[in-house]
């Protein structure tokens, strides 16, 4: 049997790994060190509402010499239920399938690896093409732009491997508890991801961590005979013969034959949009949200989250807020964060968030957006959505200045100008 304490409050100087809460639950239950043991941490989350006396609140799991005694004893104990990850294939007939052509999959962000990691477990071997670079590579072109202003349109911070999310934040924001989104935090963490991901409340994993989960994901990947096809760019797609059900055409004049072709293109791909739409792939126009990026001193936000206390964590907020039947909100909060110029074509101006899994640069940032709503764009064309965040980035490059990026010096400048008022009593 497997006991679960629901809730174990724990200072957080007093938080210093499986010792502290060994420690914790032994003084707890007045028990000695050796008759708890199997201890794992189920969940883990700050509680910040009493300003200056910040706790971290958990759900622990462990075994002991007397468990039923423990149980009769105690009414914050309960009997862990059994947590089952689930595979991917389960419940799914498939045979080991054999194809003329592999499957070749467009894009190897997490979606494109994800499908190469499926497949190879159903013993299917697949083709990955990726526009960009790999990430070591990619890394390097990156900072060749923020530190000199060359952008590679075809190699970024949107395009080449690990997707755009390699530089974010790497907030796994979707929830924890299906056994699917599960599976695949356990494979992050099976190639690299700190293992804290897995009962953190707010699971991060950091631009650092991500570059090396995708290294080794290809490794392993190409090890049990996935191929990786990196700096081509598919223009096109057409039937094949008889002996090929496509032809994917890459930009080199090279021609893939494949029985299936997965798109893993991400949001950025608008090229392959226009090629899907001149195809007569039905394309359905939705909302979505734009927005600004604003950057703050990491210390002020602590000092409104947390209060006086002093703690050796980066604060996180939320904000919302409604005009109308219009929604403002904040998106992608960088606790310790940088910002990073992720235009990918020319003549255009983004900016997003990313931290690395310390958060320790000493500056947050967030996007503050707003939904933009299809009546908004929609002219009659699917892609008009497209159109307009093109115009919109457009414009903000031309009021930028027509630069993608400030300099290290610009941004000191700025900041050595700047007086930050504090406002202690604002509460985010």
């Amino acid at each position: 049997m497997t006991l679960r304490i629901k809730s174990l409050t724990l200072s957080i100087p007093d938080m210093g790994g499986e010792d502290a809460v060994h420690k914790a639950l032994c003084e707890k239950f007045s028990v000695p060190k050796e008759d708890i043991f199997n201890i794992s941490i189920h969940k883990k989350s700050l509680d910040a509402r009493k300003k200056g006396h910040a706790l971290f609140r958990l759900q622990v799991d462990f075994s002991a010499h007397d468990e039923k005694k423990l149980l009769q004893l105690s009414s914050e104990l309960e009997e862990a239920p059994l947590q089952k990850i689930q595979d991917p294939l389960e419940g799914m007939e498939y045979k080991k399938a054999k194809f003329r052509h592999p499957p070749v999959i467009i894009g190897s962000g997490p979606a494109g690896t994800f499908a190469a990691l499926t497949l190879a477990r159903a013993g299917i071997k697949s083709i990955i093409v990726e526009r960009g670079e790999a990430v070591e590579q990619r890394f390097r072109t990156g900072n060749r732009l923020r530190r000199d202003g060359v952008l590679n349109t075809e190699s970024n911070f949107c395009y080449g491997e690990g997707g755009a999310g390699t530089f974010s934040d790497g907030k796994l924001t979707c929830g924890r508890n299906h056994p699917l989104i599960r599976h695949i935090f356990s494979e992050f963490v099976r190639f690299g991801a700190p293992n804290d991901i897995l009962y953190e409340a707010h699971p991060h994993i950091g631009t650092d961590y991500l570059m090396q989960i995708a290294q080794q994901m290809r490794k392993h990947l190409t090890e049990i005979g996935t191929e990786y096809v990196f700096e081509r760019r598919m223009v096109d797609f057409t039937t094949g013969s008889s002996r090929e059900k496509y032809l994917v055409h890459l930009h080199d004049g090279t021609k893939i034959p494949t029985d299936h072709l997965i798109l893993a293109i991400g949001h950025s791909a608008r090229e392959t949009y226009k090629i899907l739409q001149a195809k007569n792939v039905m394309i359905v126009p939705k909302p979505f949200a734009m927005g600004a990026r604003i950057e703050h001193p990491q210390e002020l936000i602590n000092e409104i989250q947390f209060g006086a206390c002093e703690l050796p964590l980066a604060a996180e907020y939320k904000l919302t807020a409604q005009n109308g039947s219009r929604g403002i909100w904040t998106f992608c909060m960088c606790p310790g964060g940088h910002l990073l110029p992720t235009s990918a074509q020319e003549g255009h101006l983004a900016i997003n968030g990313m931290s690395y899994h310390a958060r320790n640069s000493g500056f947050a940032n967030a996007a503050i957006v707003v939904g933009v709503a299809k009546e908004d764009f929609f002219r009659g064309d699917a892609l008009d959505g497209m159109y307009f965040q093109e115009k919109i980035e457009q414009h903000a490059f031309k009021e930028g200045g027509g630069k993608l990026f400030f300099t290290c010096a610009e941004v000191e400048r700025f900041y050595c100008g700047t007086k930050f008022q504090r406002r202690a009593s604002l509460n985010l």
